[in-house]
């Protein structure tokens, strides 16, 4: 393509951009679902709420996003219950929905460190955080992976929560451990670590054991509902990361799961005994 081939194209891209923003903006409004307006930011669309600001690849018109907060508080607190000053380490923050709602529940004193992968959902995690002024968060973009990955590639599909990881395929990502992550970032004390990183969570798990060490309590999703309607037996993890997590000492907090959505009868939940016993002494 020439300089003149590209430059023509931006130019329709920004025309047809400047005639798709008033109807997403009519539209997004008259849904009555929060929205308050749209606006491009350095290829993002920033939806403005009454909940705060969300960001995506592309405009959300019927997307509910006044929900995203008490979906957050009855999928992720329940069997963990957010105090002031606590630190949260939320793997897969994908474009950070969820580390909004942590970020307000750990207050000006706690901490968030929000991990994606996929470069354009992480520019979304950090645009979220940006327009929300969420000064307590922490966005890295790195891939979660066992020891001596350096290099990982992701998926680059328009389902950008559904993105999933590889050796082979898609935009090369830098990967690293989450015991590497955490000593550089110097965190030393973990309240909740929350994971959901679409399957990968087997390798990642590789690499954790002195994280659990100073983590109070562990949500892992696993996929295995995927696993079940793609017969693909690499995204059943479940078993995996309950042996992992109970080799290592922690206790399985089992809930009751009727009613609830596959994706969320597959969360492993646990819990450190000797970070209890110390907090209670």
């Amino acid at each position: 393509m020439s300089f003149f081939d590209g430059a023509r194209s931006l130019l329709k891209w920004r025309m047809a951009r400047a005639m798709i923003l008033p109807a997403a903006n009519y539209l997004a409004c008259k849904q009555g679902r929060g929205v308050r307006g749209l606006f491009y930011d350095q290829g993002v669309w920033i939806h403005e709420t009454d909940q705060g600001y969300f960001a995506y690849p592309h405009p959300y018109i019927r997307l509910n996003l006044g929900d995203f907060d008490a979906f957050t508080r009855t999928v992720f607190f329940r069997a963990y219950l957010p105090e002031d000053g606590d630190v949260i380490v939320d793997v897969g923050a994908g474009a950070g929905e969820e580390t909004l709602t942590f970020s307000r529940a750990v207050g000006d004193r706690g901490r968030v460190i929000s991990v994606e992968a996929h470069p354009r959902t992480f520019r979304c995690l950090e645009k979220l955080v940006q327009y929300n002024r969420l000064k307590n968060v922490v966005p890295v973009h790195r891939a979660i992976s066992q020891p001596a990955c350096r290099v990982l590639r992701i998926e680059d599909s328009s389902r950008y929560l559904g993105n999933r990881t590889s050796a082979s395929s898609g935009l090369a990502v830098t990967a690293t451990t989450l015991d590497e992550l955490m000593e550089e970032l110097q965190v030393h004390r973990i309240n909740f670590l929350k994971m959901n990183i679409e399957g990968a969570e087997r390798s990642a798990i590789l690499g954790m054991t002195r994280t659990l060490e100073r983590t109070e309590t562990v949500c892992i999703c696993c996929h295995d509902f995927l696993a079940d309607a793609s017969h693909d037996d690499k995204l059943r993890t479940r078993n995996a990361v309950t042996q992992f997590l109970q080799e290592h000492g922690f206790n399985l907090i089992h809930q009751a799961d009727e009613g609830l959505p596959p994706y969320v009868r597959d969360q492993v939940w646990a819990s450190n005994p000797r970070l209890a016993l110390s907090t209670a002494g």
